[in-house]
């Protein structure tokens, strides 16, 4: 093969160097078009709780966007470097939170160790009863405006799904109007029918005895 041959071979090789460089530079190295993130949330009194999954790849592209990876520290894998990173952990608390009454809730971050695998779990402390809440959810959106992040609820309320987007990053949640009043007054219902029937059952048992006896 001459020389002249071989350079176009190496002007292709060194464009597709610079391509794959720029997709993980930049931000194409997100997945903006996968299964997009989940946030499942719950309520009991004044605790909320939210667990956040999201996959592998947004993951190592959240870390990429806030530096995780920049540190000189060899001896750790990218996934303990991500997990570790106490940037990653302030970015999610900031964009991952609730807010009652308009004042934030405070928010705890458990740890991030299997978070590509398991998730983020955050657990918040309003003060009071929820029966109204502000959640915003911005994790990633914020990085690529073709992010979404899918709102579900726990068990027992029954509720259709949330969307976020980069432009819709906050809603109000209502509780007081969800499954889980429902389910309240629906077992103090079933539980003053079982009180009722038995007193019921143990007056009419009590009236027959009687006549038995007489």
């Amino acid at each position: 093969m001459t020389i002249p041959s071989r350079a176009p071979v190496a002007v292709l090789l060194v464009a597709a160097v610079l391509t794959v460089w720029a997709g993980l530079a930049g931000p194409a190295s997100a997945h903006p078009f996968g299964a997009p993130p989940t946030a499942r949330i719950s309520a009991s009194g004044s605790q909320v709780a939210i667990h956040y999954t999201a996959s592998a790849d947004d993951w190592f592209a959240l870390g990429t966007a806030k530096g995780a990876f920049d540190d000189a520290a060899p001896q750790l894998t990218g996934e303990e470097k991500l997990e570790r990173s106490s940037v990653v952990r302030d970015y999610l608390l900031r964009t991952i939170a609730v807010a009652q009454d308009g004042k934030p809730c405070p928010g705890r971050l458990a740890s991030l160790v299997g978070v590509t695998d398991n998730g983020a779990q955050f657990d918040y402390d309003c003060g009071r009863p929820v029966d109204g809440l502000d959640v915003t959810l911005s994790a990633l959106t914020d990085l690529d405006g073709n992010y979404r992040t899918v709102l579900v609820f726990a068990p027992p309320v029954e509720r259709e799904q949330m969307l976020f987007t980069s432009t819709t990053t906050t809603q109000h949640l209502d509780f007081s109007a969800s499954g889980v009043s429902t389910a309240v007054v629906g077992v103090a219902l079933w539980l003053a029918f079982v009180v009722v029937a038995g007193v019921g059952g143990l007056v009419v048992l009590r009236t027959r005895r009687r006549r038995v006896a007489a």
